[in-house]
């Protein structure tokens, strides 16, 4: 039997391969169609991911906080009231390196879409996700999020 090698995607590198969609994307529909269509699909992910699901906010974004960090997009996810603190963001790292600035790329919008999905499915309530800051450190990127 041939012995094949395995090559298997780290959250690195389905992050570039995202970012890379995303950039073919705007070529075709501009930048503001794709920030809504990675918008939009992202809102239909948190949707699924909330479905069936019926409770209040911290139970929403207890949903989303454990989607980030299974998928390793971030290291950790701090909630309070209608902020969220994403430490360690692997999405804001690979952006850094492009030259782009966490929180206004498509695929940051498709993370604020799944925290608008989720809580629209688990609460009722429909929100809009928004970027507040980030920090770049050491230890990678810190972003702000208000809804």
């Amino acid at each position: 039997m041939e012995n094949k090698k395995q090559c298997a995607m780290d959250t690195r590198d389905l992050v570039t391969l995202l970012a890379d969609l995303a950039e073919q994307i705007e070529m075709l529909i501009g930048k503001k169609g794709t920030i809504s269509v990675f918008r939009y699909a992202g809102k239909q992910m948190g949707k699924r991911l909330g479905a069936g699901q019926p409770g209040d906010a911290e139970m929403a974004r207890g949903i989303v906080a454990k989607f980030f960090q299974d998928k390793e997009f971030m290291d950790g996810v701090a909630l309070q009231g209608n902020h969220a603190e994403l430490q360690g963001c692997r999405i804001g790292l690979v952006l850094k390196e492009r030259g782009i600035q966490a929180g206004s790329h498509a695929l940051c919008n498709f993370g604020f879409g799944l925290i608008d999905g989720v809580t629209e499915a688990v609460t009722g309530h429909k929100i809009i996700t928004l970027h507040v800051s980030s920090e770049y450190h050491e230890e990678g990127v810190t972003c702000h999020e208000t809804w």
